[in-house]
């Protein structure tokens, strides 16, 4: 069964669980960050039956509506126009069907970008290992080119003024910055020598090789490692 098939599965249970319990829903995954609003059936049948039934978890005004938000990895709610309650059982059961759809359309998008080659060259995202502290520290100096970064050309990395192999300028260059800035990470690299990210990779493996940077912690991070080690 295809992705498109799984994601059609899922929807048909949302069609057929917000039926049951007299709500709408609206699935929108043409913006970020991909949303779940749910309503109640407008109807004046449906909300003098939802007042005669009412009880501590289940009523919703005429006017209001759930938002269920799915951004950063997390799922978040929000209630709007008045109040919006539901059993536990009910909403864990439209969250993981909202997850489902999210999860098996998001495939389907992924692969039907890069099998018709819908993406620009050099604009597919690039995960940089100290991507984690970017909302913690301040951007540095350069930053802002990143975005650009992909599109350089070789001659734009380092100048080669010194009329040594340019390859080791780099990496000599690049074992001055991770130690003077007490970090590693593809991105610096990328950000203060103006390399490409494949460049850059390539710099941060031969850093590892030489025993300036550590490997990959669980983190996802790199060790700058000590070049005058104390002997024990």
């Amino acid at each position: 069964m295809s992705e498109i098939s799984k994601y059609e599965e899922q929807k048909k249970k949302m069609d057929g669980l917000c039926e049951e319990h007299d709500l709408t829903y609206r699935f929108r995954k043409d913006a970020y960050p991909i949303t779940l609003t749910l309503r109640p059936t407008q109807g004046t049948g449906v909300q003098l039956s939802m007042l005669e039934e009412a009880n501590g978890e289940n009523y919703i005004s005429p006017d209001a509506s759930l938002k269920l938000i799915f951004a950063n990895g997390e799922l978040t709610s929000t209630v709007s126009g008045g109040t919006f309650t539901i059993s536990k059982t009910l909403r864990t059961k439209i969250e993981n069907i909202f997850l489902k759809m999210i999860a098996f359309w998001q495939q389907y998008f992924f692969r039907d970008v890069i099998q018709n080659g819908s993406l620009r060259k050099g604009t597919m995202p690039v995960i940089d290992e100290d991507e984690v502290d970017d909302d913690e520290e301040p951007e540095e100096e350069g930053d802002e080119a990143e975005d650009d970064v992909g599109e350089l050309d070789e001659e734009d990395e380092l100048p080669d003024d010194s009329g040594e192999d340019p390859e080791e300028d780099i990496i000599t260059a690049a074992t001055l910055l991770v130690r003077t800035e007490n970090k590693a990470s593809i991105r610096l690299l990328q950000s203060h020598l103006k390399l490409k990210a494949s460049k850059a990779a390539r710099v941060m493996d031969e850093l590892e090789k030489r025993g300036v940077v550590g490997p990959f912690s669980a983190g996802g991070k790199r060790e700058v490692l000590p070049f005058d080690q104390p002997e024990d």
